[in-house]
């Protein structure tokens, strides 16, 4: 529906009423411009802001708990190394297991174990015990210390966690182990430090069991939440709002500790993150209705203001359209209006006298005209709406040979070169709806010999279809278009340098990021699979180091031109990403045809038989592969894709280079 009828249907015909439409109209476009960013920009920065905290504080307790960790075994592995721990004297030890639980409160207590497992001695008392099943026990015969995961005590029947170290005599004989328990509720005093009503965080271990309270639950029950079972296949925190166990909606993270045995989980109510945002919602809401209720009464008085001014030029158009061109407005009747409207009825006023003065001023412009396509050095043409020639400037026949006699009456599309006469068409039509268009072309001259013509061209519409023409305005621009050409030719070449190495002749680092980039997003959109293959030349620096940099640089070159022989058969080109290491992408291409071309590529190279005597595996240059293959969404990232290239290159060194090898994953 169009805003005539819109105005028709409401009956909305005065100035008055029309104002007021549009100040609704802008008052509404306002808001939602004003609120859309609001609550939907302000509530995503409220989440990420949150998910920064959190991930904040998480950092922190890893830190915290996992010093804590460390320094605790650090304290078994010490008194394990006492030389009267290690001379087996029994009294000795019991003093020395005695004074170092009266300076480390955190543990409740001290425990020597002999080589067959049983208890001797402890802070607690020595009762015998046997704690030859234990898995500290276990850990320590194999000359590891240990972290156990919460038990319950044998003694104390309460949850604790074991730090044990082995004991050896001077001669590395194996004489039992020193541990340390520390009961559950110390870490879960460490925990409690960072806990507030805004937030929390805790601890489980790899089965789920709770270490520490938490609104999840008591000490030992279990927790299978979403973010649990993301930490476990060591998927990355979700970066949005999660059901937890207690059915509250939250924003978390973790982080694993210490040695990825248990996990600690950080979480925030949703509520808690857009409470403020809501309120300040509410706020602004409030304040817009303020300025609109204030902007509808300005505008109601404003209106007042500009209607009686403009119902007297009301007045005085009719008595003009009358030929009553002496009429004149009442200076009293505005003369304390606005600025604005005191002006418009003074032009109103001055209006008979100008329509005599422009009459006047259409003769003097005639003859302005006249002298202006005389005398001007670009072609002035006037055609029909056809294309055809009504009139032709002194120019026309300096620039294109033709007398005015030999054009006047001939279709412009006559002159025109027949590669271009499509795009002049489509000009025209575009010309006809918006009655301006500029044109760049070929026209003939009379020689045969054609030239770069710009045109800008106007439509004048006339009382009638027929009586409409064309104004035309060209000039030779010959000269610059070949000035332009050689432009754009140099460009060109110095785009293709930029992207080859200057050394070996290949793609360069800056031309495999554009290449990747164009072949990540049609993987994408297509849903195909796409490889990639990292390599270098094994032992290079002591192949520069024995030849020389010059057969360095000849060795890079051959292997590169091998590479790309090799590739011609996939329409593939190689890259050198840096140094001696070379890139190659492979679209819709699988690991199985990524493990065949890297093959056909590791064979080539190593069949050069480049001699290199300072190879460790070979007495020939041969060159490591590695290989990644993914399937990319929209979530990956192209940097998660070069790094398990790289890692799968590193493999392939691992395993005696001259091999190639794969990565497992995308990301990790």
């Amino acid at each position: 529906m169009s805003i005539e009828r819109l105005f028709q249907r409401f009956d909305i015909s005065t100035l008055k009423g029309r104002l007021r439409f549009w100040f609704i109209c802008m008052i509404a476009v306002l808001v939602l411009l004003a609120s859309i960013p609001f609550f939907l920009v302000g509530k995503t920065h409220k989440r990420e802001d949150a998910r920064q905290v959190i991930s904040k504080m998480i950092d922190l307790q890893q830190v915290v708990v996992g010093d804590w960790f460390v320094d605790r075994l650090a304290d078994i592995r010490f008194i394990s190394e006492l030389p009267s721990i290690r001379d087996g004297d029994t009294n000795k030890t019991e003093e020395a297991l005695r004074a170092f639980h009266d300076n480390h409160s955190e543990f409740s207590g001290i425990v020597y174990v002999n080589r067959a497992g049983k208890t001797v001695i402890g802070t607690k008392g020595a009762g015998e015990v046997d704690v030859s099943d234990r898995d500290y026990y276990l850990k320590a015969k194999q000359g590891k210390a240990y972290i156990s995961d919460m038990l319950i005590g044998r003694q104390s029947n309460e949850p604790i966690i074991i730090f044990s170290a082995p004991v050896y005599d001077y001669s590395g004989t194996f004489l039992g182990l020193i541990f340390g328990s520390v009961p559950i509720r110390t870490i879960n005093e460490i925990m409690a430090q960072f806990h507030d009503d805004n937030q929390e965080t805790y601890l489980v271990n790899r089965d789920g069991t709770l270490i520490t309270e938490s609104r999840q639950g008591q000490i030992g029950e279990k927790l299978d939440s979403a973010i649990f079972r993301r930490a476990l296949e060591d998927e990355p925190p979700a970066k949005h709002f999660y059901t937890n166990q207690n059915g509250d909606s939250v924003l978390g993270d973790y982080r694993w500790v210490p040695q990825n045995q248990w996990l600690i989980i950080g979480e925030i109510s949703k509520d808690k993150i857009y409470n403020p945002f809501y309120r300040m919602a509410l706020l602004f809401s409030m304040v817009i209705l303020l300025v609109v209720f204030a902007g509808y009464t300005l505008m109601i008085w404003v209106a007042r203001q500009i209607e009686e001014p403009i119902q007297d030029v009301l007045v005085g158009t009719r008595e003009i359209g009358k030929g009553n061109y002496a009429y004149r407005v009442n200076r009293d009747s505005y003369s304390r209006s606005a600025t604005e409207l005191q002006q418009l009825c003074k032009d109103f006023n001055s209006m008979s006298d100008l329509i005599e003065s422009h009459i006047d001023s259409i003769a003097v412009s005639e003859e302005r005209f006249r002298l202006i396509t005389e005398y001007s050095s670009d072609m002035i043409t006037i055609h029909d709406l056809r294309g055809d020639y009504l009139y032709v400037s002194a120019a026309g026949k300096e620039i294109l040979h033709y007398d005015d006699a030999e054009m006047i009456g001939m279709s412009g599309y006559h002159f025109i070169h027949p590669d271009d006469i499509n795009m002049i068409q489509r000009k025209h039509a575009t010309l006809l709806e918006t009655g301006y268009v500029v044109s760049t072309y070929r026209i003939r001259r009379k020689d045969g010999e054609y030239i770069w013509f710009e045109s800008a061209i106007r439509s004048l519409e006339g009382k009638k279809d027929e009586e409409s023409q064309l104004i035309i305005v060209s000039r030779n621009i010959t000269e610059r278009k070949m000035v332009e050409q050689q432009l754009q030719d140099a460009n060109e070449l110095l785009q293709e340098l930029s992207m080859k190495d200057g050394l070996v002749g290949v793609g360069n680092r800056r031309a495999f990021d554009g290449q990747l980039a164009d072949k990540w997003n049609h993987a994408i959109s297509h849903g195909t699979p796409l490889s990639l293959i990292m390599l270098d030349i094994d032992y290079f620096k002591p192949y520069n180091d024995t030849y020389g940099h010059q057969l360095g640089d000849d060795c890079l070159r051959k292997v590169a031109t091998a590479i790309d022989e090799v590739l011609k058969t996939t329409g593939q080109k190689v890259f050198r990403y840096g140094g001696e290491e070379f890139s190659i992408l492979l679209p819709e291409t699988d690991q199985a045809g990524a493990r065949e071309i890297a093959e056909q590529i590791r064979r080539t190279v190593e069949g050069l038989q480049i001699p290199h005597i300072g190879s460790k595996i070979a007495d020939f240059v041969t060159i490591s592969l590695g290989v990644a293959t993914t399937i990319p969404t929209a979530d990956d990232m192209t940097p998660d894709f070069i790094e398990a290239a790289d890692r799968a290159l590193y493999k392939a060194k691992l395993n005696g280079r001259n091999c190639v090898s794969f990565s497992d994953s995308i990301g990790k």
